[in-house]
């Protein structure tokens, strides 16, 4: 964990994650009346790989408050931290660190693993972006990159509502109905190679769909 400590060293302080997480995320939480499903899924100590379709800005708070017994680590877009605020609410709220999109993140990919390694609980999005109310987008190769490289189990979530708590476009939270639901821990156990990425992202967004009720 030492180089992510070195390069991001508020993630020692852990206070400080769950001070913003039971305040801010609260209240997020309470405006979306948020109902979680198979939080007794999540190990209470252990790498584990979350991941999770993507429908608005706030599912990273919403994730990290439905699992709240343990930190949550985010990848974020590398553009959020360019904005003094969001960018020390990203990383003492969300544990967050940035990624390139569009590109081959090498650091985010390493930072990816070094929290994995550490034995800590990442959470992506497999979609890499929002995608519209009911649909699913395609995933992409990164995600899959980092389940077969990580090798630990991966829970699957699926998330629904978000998008009308804080819709697209949207400056304020408005009162929605929320649900995320956690799935059963798998493991890949795919030999380290391309098409095994690609294949990996498929198995892991194929998971997350099943959750639908």
């Amino acid at each position: 964990m030492e180089p992510i400590v070195k390069s991001y060293p508020w993630l020692k302080r852990k206070r400080a994650y769950y001070i913003w997480l039971k305040t801010a995320g609260a209240i997020i939480a309470k405006l979306g009346h948020l109902q979680v499903e198979g939080r007794e899924n999540i190990p209470e100590e252990g790498p584990v790989l979350v991941v999770s379709n993507h429908r608005s800005f706030v599912d990273p708070p919403l994730v990290a408050y439905a699992v709240m017994k343990r930190p949550v680590f985010f990848m974020a877009k590398e553009e959020l931290f360019k904005t003094p605020i969001l960018s020390t609410l990203i990383k003492h709220w969300g544990n967050g660190f940035p990624v390139k999109r569009g590109s081959s993140d090498l650091k985010a990919l390493k930072t990816a693993l070094a929290v994995l390694r550490k034995g800590e609980l990442l959470a992506i999005f497999p979609e890499g972006t929002r995608a519209p109310t009911g649909k699913f987008l395609k995933p992409k190769i990164g995600a899959g990159m980092i389940a077969v490289k990580a090798n630990v189990p991966v829970i699957p979530c699926l998330i629904t509502g978000s998008e009308d708590l804080l819709p697209k476009g949207a400056k304020f939270l408005k009162p929605a109905n929320v649900k995320i639901k956690f799935g059963e821990p798998f493991k890949l156990n795919l030999e380290d190679k391309k098409e095994n990425y690609i294949k990996a992202a498929n198995i892991m967004m194929d998971k997350i769909k099943e959750l639908k009720d």
